[in-house]
């Protein structure tokens, strides 16, 4: 069965700490794809400053030439907050044999109680958890969750038997990158990085005026 990635975010600046990621969890699971979804109206932070079209044309620019890597901006063209569940289910009827997989940090999967219609989300995906550098080293499931969790270690082939309702941690860390930090120094005009930023994007920000004081 076709294994789909969907990396959802604000991509406040898209950064190589996410394109690391991608790749990995592209590799790990054997993926065909994955589909990085910016949030125009994300229901869990403050509207971005930068809007969501410069926002989808700096993920545009970062995964050029990554022929696994997809933007899809569904979330752009739908009116009201970017809830992940009707994301997800725009997903479904557009691969509806295919095991989609929704990525998330170690934080959000503890914050998922808060989430619009969190508990349909294994209706439409499995999840994939990586774990944080500021996280324990293992994941705690919710009492919804129990019974659902599979080891990829032990069971590689688990998420492509099924179409969706398993959960899987990573316990990877992803580069310590920060988007937070990376905004910070373009509003003060500081250095940035440039190994943290792929060069394309930092001259359309640059270009763009994006992030300035």
């Amino acid at each position: 069965m076709e294994i789909i990635g969907i990396f959802g975010g604000t991509f406040n600046p898209i950064h190589n700490g996410h394109l690391a990621l991608a790749h990995t969890v592209l590799e790990t699971l054997h993926c065909t794809q994955i589909r990085f979804i910016p949030a125009a109206l994300p229901p869990h932070k403050t509207t971005p400053t930068v809007s969501a079209q410069h926002r989808a044309a700096m993920v545009q620019l970062a995964i050029q030439g990554h022929a696994n890597f997809v933007l899809d901006t569904c979330e752009l063209e739908r009116y009201g907050a970017s809830y992940t569940v009707e994301t997800l289910l725009h997903q479904r009827q557009q691969f509806p044999d295919a095991a989609l997989c929704l990525m998330m940090g170690q934080d959000s999967y503890q914050k998922l109680p808060t989430w619009h219609r969190w508990l349909e989300l294994l209706d439409y995906c499995h999840l994939v958890v990586v774990h944080r550098a500021e996280s324990e080293h293992n994941l705690t499931l919710h009492t919804a969750h129990q019974g659902k969790f599979i080891d990829m270690t032990k069971a590689p082939n688990a998420f492509a038997a099924a179409h969706n309702g398993l959960i899987s941690f990573l316990p990877i860390t992803p580069p310590d990158i920060s988007s937070t930090r990376m905004r910070a120094q373009l509003r003060h005009a500081d250095d940035i990085v440039h190994n943290e930023i792929p060069p394309q994007v930092l001259h359309f920000i640059q270009e763009n005026l994006l992030y300035q004081s």
